[in-house]
């Protein structure tokens, strides 16, 4: 019996496997993290492209249509360029919401633009989730 014990005390054979297996799930979790924070970076540079490229549809609409845009309008057409290529965003976690506050420029009018998106989470299984994140944009059209 005390050989035994012995022997089994000097057997190095698997010491690599517990190891990884002690170690792997922090590898993996810090993994994880480094995608959850590129999704987050890419989901910020979306929304900004995207509220660029809505600013730019009202800017040009607003003129076509002789001041008759409405924040509606710019709202649906926020939703039309998220959910399409190349942004590709969940409708369901995707909210723009557009307000014509008091214009301070004189012979313009002002459109606000927010868009909130929350978005995908690679860490569902730890129970962290992605934070909501907002962006604000002024839109200024000549009346």
């Amino acid at each position: 019996m005390r050989g035994a014990l012995s022997n089994l005390r000097r057997d190095r054979s698997g010491a690599v496997i517990v190891e990884f297996a002690i170690v792997a799930p922090f590898f993996l979790a810090m993994l994880c993290g480094v995608l959850q924070m590129g999704l987050v970076m890419w989901s910020y540079n979306s929304m900004r492209g995207i509220a660029a490229d809505t600013a730019r549809f009202a800017m040009i609409e607003f003129q076509k249509k002789k001041n008759a845009l409405t924040e509606s309008d710019i709202q649906d057409k926020a939703v039309a360029i998220a959910v399409n290529s190349p942004y590709g965003f969940a409708i369901d976690n995707f909210d723009p919401h557009v307000t014509k506050p008091a214009s301070d420029i004189a012979g313009m009018t002002k459109f606000q633009l927010t868009i909130t998106y929350t978005p995908p989470t690679a860490l569902d299984f730890t129970g962290i989730t992605a934070p909501a994140m907002s962006i604000t944009r002024a839109i200024y059209v000549a009346t």
